[in-house]
């Protein structure tokens, strides 16, 4: 049974989905809102903390009464912490420049971690096929080496290089379906988690003794 075919290209939503990038983006996004926090901060704030009408209307009269005794400290305590503002706003800004540079190395380094899974799954499926040829041709020479042999063709020393070869054969097919395995799982976590409408992973079915046999 052949294994399924991989991606047929690196889509960017099937990337979104990893740990690390979904990390990377919680921070860049936390970042921000830390900048604009800051931004605010530098300014005063006016609030009334009346809860029903009545004392809503008693605090605006005293705010139109005297608008200065009552928000000055407000409206002076961002003045006199400016410059301490002023520097929390700019460290904001280094922290989300830095996020926003974390997070392109984490997107570029996850799409070439993903592009190289990717090659390593197809060329592992390659070399599966070409020990399955191989155990195939190696077991139908064997066939033939035991029928020239009963016909006197060829010597018994034949016959067992024959199977020599042919026990070679299946010991590179069994490594090539475990290679081709181990790549299909760094895949999958590449991609995190696999991919859509693409064949489903390919269950190797029980062999005997560890030959494979084609679907073609």
């Amino acid at each position: 049974m052949r294994p399924g075919a991989g991606p047929g290209g690196l889509r960017s939503e099937w990337l979104k989905r990893r740990p690390d990038v979904r990390a990377a983006e919680y921070r860049l996004k936390s970042a921000n809102a830390a900048v604009g926090v800051a931004y605010t901060d530098m300014f005063p704030k006016i609030s009334f903390s009346g809860t029903y009408g009545l004392e809503v209307e008693n605090e605006i009269a005293d705010f139109l009464r005297s608008p200065y005794g009552y928000v000055g400290g407000q409206i002076l305590a961002p003045i006199f912490s400016w410059g301490k503002l002023r520097a929390k706003y700019r460290a904001q800004q280094a922290a989300y420049e830095q996020e926003t540079e974390r997070y392109k190395k984490t997107v570029l380094e996850v799409f070439h971690e993903a592009d190289n899974a990717i090659v390593a799954y197809n060329k592992k499926r390659d070399a599966y096929d070409s020990k399955r040829k191989l155990e195939e041709a190696s077991r139908i020479y064997i066939d033939l080496a035991r029928l020239q042999y009963i016909n006197g063709v060829i010597s018994y020393l034949d016959v067992l290089d024959a199977q020599r070869s042919y026990f070679d054969a299946q010991i590179g097919l069994s490594n090539a379906i475990r290679d081709h395995q181990i790549a299909l799982v760094d895949l999958y976590k590449a991609l995190g988690g696999g991919w859509q409408n693409d064949p489903a992973p390919t269950q190797w079915p029980d062999t005997h003794p560890l030959s494979v046999p084609s679907a073609e």
